[in-house]
């Protein structure tokens, strides 16, 4: 097992997650909120954790069928980890065993919440609570082979773990096209979902946090009465619609 070349991707995840979290610095900044303190913490550290693990030296940067799944399982552990931190760190949820349970369910897309309050909470943490579910619904990891060869590294063996099965292989030789493809498909959808929403009357932030939770296909909501608090059934048929594609 290459322990250094599966140190250096989680830090290259780091610093990707670090740089997600940023959205939710700036609606906690734009709402005044005390949890824009915990993001502008967090981030950098997170950051440096990265940058750091980022720049061990390898012998050599071959992935291998095992360092894909490590990297892969060790990945995610340590994603949701730091993730959990705003959080935890904020207050919004002050068991970090909740916290870290909200993040992997968010992370996963499965949308299984410790939460019975949602309101009350600072709109950034809502905010990267939702954006958990947008990140993970395409798959962190498959952004993470798209960006690879800037470090000098193949990122064949994560995608392969990742997204198991026969037409993985079939793809291999253009494996960091189709990411990039993936993603611009994703972002499309996304983008237009938001449009959709606010259109039909929800504000931009509410618009873009259901978008997140749709297009992710986890659920998470800004209300405790989810989508139904809207009573608007144009909002209910543009999410069911944006389930179907998602």
């Amino acid at each position: 097992m290459n322990y250094r070349i599966v140190s250096k991707i989680i830090g290259v995840l780091l610093m990707l997650e670090a740089l997600m979290m940023v959205p939710s610095l700036i609606i906690s900044i734009i709402y005044k909120e005390h949890d824009s303190v915990v993001f502008a913490m967090i981030i950098p550290l997170i950051a440096l954790v990265g940058f750091l693990l980022s720049k061990i030296q390898c012998e050599t940067k071959l992935i291998k069928v095992r360092e894909g799944f490590a990297i892969v399982a060790f990945g995610w552990v340590v994603f949701s980890l730091f993730g959990s931190l705003p959080f935890y760190l904020s207050g919004s949820i002050p068991s970090f065993i909740d916290a870290y349970f909200e993040t992997v369910s968010g992370f996963t897309t499965t949308g299984a919440s410790i939460l019975t309050e949602i309101e009350s909470l600072p709109k950034g943490v809502l905010f990267w609570r939702s954006f958990t579910h947008w990140n993970g619904g395409m798959g962190i990891l498959v952004f993470t082979v798209a960006l690879l060869p800037k470090f000098g590294v193949g990122g064949f063996q994560i995608f392969k773990a990742e997204s198991p099965g026969p037409v993985v292989d079939k793809i291999a030789p253009r494996i960091n096209d189709y990411a990039k493809i993936l993603y611009k498909t994703y972002i499309f959808i996304t983008v237009l979902q938001i449009s959709l929403l606010w259109f039909a009357g929800m504000n931009l932030y509410d618009a873009a946090v259901h978008t997140f939770g749709t297009v992710g296909t986890g659920g998470f909501s800004t209300k405790n009465m989810s989508v139904g608090a809207y009573d608007s059934p144009l909002i209910q048929m543009i999410i069911a619609v944006f389930m179907v594609v998602a």
